[in-house]
């Protein structure tokens, strides 16, 4: 069945007509990578050191074909993870990317990773510039041009041609140990209503 998954399409917009009759927060524009207009499947708040961190959504082709969350990291479709940052201290790109690394390294296996090595710390490189509260992070993937990272609309940097890459960046978030249960289930759509219209508008009023 096309596109089975914990939020569809109808669902989102009835968030949106729901956010837009209770406070005015309008639909969030269409976005689109290449061309190919991606949805949302989701919002998520993670913390550090119990404060707010970043919140996130994950947003997948309007005309993928998928069933479970697991698809979504395996899954040859235009993707995009976005960020917007949302702490009151400014960290640095390297703290950043060690973190990421990290992340990586506890949610693949081994001999993957070992495979892949070259590309990860291609991918360190890419974090020299400090990250700020109000900053936004974006890895995009399609297959035209594998894993792209931008901050605030600036390509920072790009691991070509690797789908098996940008599923070790989604694992992050995605995967068995992600930043919090509650955070992968926000981008998935598997929150509570409630919770889940409030994020959308923290998220699209930032």
């Amino acid at each position: 069945m096309k596109k089975i998954m914990f939020v569809l399409v109808g669902i989102y917009m009835l968030f949106g007509i729901i956010a837009s009759a209770a406070e005015a927060v309008s639909i969030p524009k269409v976005s689109k990578i290449k061309g190919i207009e991606l949805i949302p499947t989701g919002y998520g708040l993670t913390k550090t050191h119990n404060k707010d961190y970043y919140l996130g959504r994950f947003s997948i082709d309007r005309s993928a074909i998928y069933r479970t969350p697991e698809d979504l990291i395996f899954i040859d479709a235009t993707r995009r993870m976005e960020f917007k940052f949302v702490m009151d201290k400014n960290i640095s790109g390297r703290t950043f990317a060690r973190k990421m690394a990290e992340a990586m390294k506890i949610n693949n296996e081994a001999s993957a990773l070992k495979d892949n090595m070259e590309s990860i710390k291609l991918f360190k490189s890419f974090f020299k510039r400090v990250i700020k509260k109000g900053d936004v992070m974006r890895f995009d993937y399609h297959s035209d041009f594998g894993t792209r990272v931008y901050l605030n609309n600036r390509l920072l940097g790009e691991v070509s041609d690797s789908r098996e890459f940008y599923r070790f960046v989604l694992s992050t978030w995605l995967g068995d140990r992600p930043p919090s249960a509650k955070f992968k289930f926000g981008i998935l759509g598997q929150n509570g209503d409630e919770y889940a219209i409030k994020l959308q508008q923290q998220y699209e009023s930032l």
